[in-house]
């Protein structure tokens, strides 16, 4: 996540086209969105732009268009206002008043799912952002293209993203980590989103336990923070006190659609031997290769704990003590 701040600071300083990747649920958007806010309120601060951008799902202002490019219909109308290329080599492509990028004239035009849009319309775009002016059918002369692009792409498939497009787009690439590369995240993650999500629903505020916390550190979270989240509300409203346990997260782990799960596959001895490894890895990473204090959160004496760490062939980060 530092990597990623740091190019979202560059991003903040430049006013060219910037490429987020990430699998779905690693916040791309939100930092679209705080983009948007620094090219339109002028705030530079990247604490505040991200705090901002959390709290408002459509900035005010300058337009700010978010296009889904694997919507199934219409795709090509309603991006570009029409079906018609432009009718030349020499002439300008045209837009309509209609289209996705005349919404966004003036303000920021997010592209998500970008490798999704099939490379005859990515050239079609690559050529708009390259020449800078469209024709508009409603107007006279050409239209000059003043927006920002941000394409928002995931990991596995940006190479789907077409040279030419790719140059129009990539004067910052800002790369997004799952959750599962950034597990030292999920203590402050989790105390965080239980206290907005408390607040949100007008709930007494409620923690997890370190038993708890350890065991939702060591889930795999293939939906990332937005997973996260859908979980921890379950937890929230159905947790009977005001502490949610390792019980409670037991209990739940398969809600919202069963997101997540234990399982990868094999016996259910090896099944089980998988997570106990990632969890005893996990809890030592919370703990810095401490011990004693993950001892403590697994509930076992450390001497057990030395014995699982061998067991299981846990690596462990060291501490400078134990």
């Amino acid at each position: 996540m530092i990597e990623a701040v740091s190019s979202l600071e560059q991003a903040l300083v430049a006013d060219g086209g910037v490429i987020i990747r990430g699998e779905a649920g690693t916040g791309g958007d939100v930092f679209a969105r705080a983009i948007h806010l620094a090219s339109s309120a002028g705030v530079c601060a990247v604490g505040d732009l991200l705090a901002r951008a959390l709290e408002t799902p459509t900035p005010n202002g300058t337009p700010f268009v978010l296009f889904d490019c694997a919507v199934a219909n219409a795709v090509e109308r309603r991006l570009f206002g029409s079906d018609a290329e432009r009718p030349a080599p020499e002439a300008l492509e045209q837009i309509g008043e209609t289209s996705v990028l005349y919404e966004a004239l003036g303000g920021t035009l997010v592209l998500g799912n970008l490798s999704a849009l099939p490379s005859r319309l990515q050239m079609r775009l690559a050529r708009i952002l390259r020449d800078g002016e469209v024709s508009i059918a409603a107007a006279e002369g050409p239209q000059r293209v003043d927006l920002r692009p941000i394409a928002l792409v995931d990991a596995n498939d940006d190479e789907a993203v077409i040279p030419d497009l790719r140059r129009q787009l990539s004067q910052t690439v800002i790369t997004m980590p799952p959750l599962r590369e950034r597990r030292e995240d999920l203590p402050a993650l989790i105390r965080l989103q239980l206290i907005d999500i408390c607040a949100g629903l007008n709930l007494p505020p409620k923690r997890a336990s370190r038993q708890a916390v350890a065991l939702l550190s060591a889930l795999p979270w293939p939906g990332n923070l937005q997973e996260l989240d859908g979980l921890l509300r379950v937890l929230v409203l159905k947790a009977r006190d005001r502490i949610i346990r390792q019980a409670d997260v037991l209990a739940n782990i398969r809600l919202q659609g069963g997101p997540t799960t234990l399982m990868y596959g094999g016996s259910l001895k090896q099944a089980r031997a998988r997570f106990e490894r990632e969890y005893v890895a996990s809890v030592l990473a919370q703990h810095h290769g401490r011990m004693s204090e993950a001892a403590k959160t697994l509930g076992i004496q450390r001497t057990n704990l030395y014995r699982k760490v061998k067991q299981l062939s846990v690596a462990r980060r060291r501490a400078g003590h134990r």
